[in-house]
C-alpha cells in the first residue's frame, strides 16, 4: 500500500476518533473502543513502519537534533513518527475527556482543549490544566 494512502487512512481514523471522543466522552464504550481498537491499530501500524524505517540505518540517534533528523530520513520512519503523534495525542485527549467528565467540566469547555491537543499536543494539555485548575481551585494536578 502506498505510504500516502496509509497517511490518509491513519489521519482519517484519528480525526473520526477525536469526533467520537468529543460526542461520546461520557460513555464508557468510547474509551474501550478507542483504547482497544483504534490505539491498538495505530500502535501496530507504527511498529510496522518504524521497523521498516529504521532497519538497516546506522546513522542517527538521540544525542543531537541532527541525529534525530537522520533517524527520520526515510519516508517510512517519517510516517511512523506521524502515527506516533496521532496515537499519543489521542491518548492524552482520552485522558482529558475522561478526567474532565470526572471533574464535571462542561463538554464545551473541553472542546478547545481537545482541539488544541489534536492540533498542538502539549498546548491542549496545558489549556486543560488551566481550566481544570480553575474548576477544581487547585494548582496541583492529580491524575487519579
Amino acid at each position: 500500500m502506498p505510504l500516502e494512502t496509509v497517511f490518509s487512512i491513519v489521519s482519517s481514523i484519528a480525526l473520526i476518533s477525536w469526533i467520537l471522543l468529543f460526542i461520546f466522552y461520557s460513555q464508557n464504550w468510547v474509551y474501550t473502543f478507542l483504547f482497544s481498537g483504534v490505539l491498538l491499530i495505530l500502535a501496530l501500524t507504527y511498529l510496522n513502519f518504524i521497523i521498516q524505517g529504521m532497519s538497516g540505518t546506522e546513522e542517527g540517534g538521540f544525542n543531537s537534533l541532527a541525529e534525530v533528523r537522520a533517524l527520520f530520513g526515510s519516508d517510512q520512519a517519517l510516517l511512523a513518527g506521524w502515527i506516533h503523534y496521532l496515537a499519543f495525542d489521542l491518548f492524552v485527549g482520552m485522558w482529558i475527556a475522561k478526567d474532565g467528565w470526572k471533574n464535571d467540566i462542561n463538554r464545551w469547555m473541553l472542546l478547545p482543549c481537545l482541539l488544541l491537543t489534536f492540533m498542538l499536543g502539549p498546548v491542549g494539555l496545558l489549556t486543560y490544566f488551566i481550566i481544570r485548575g480553575i474548576k477544581t481551585q487547585t494548582i496541583l494536578q492529580n491524575p487519579y
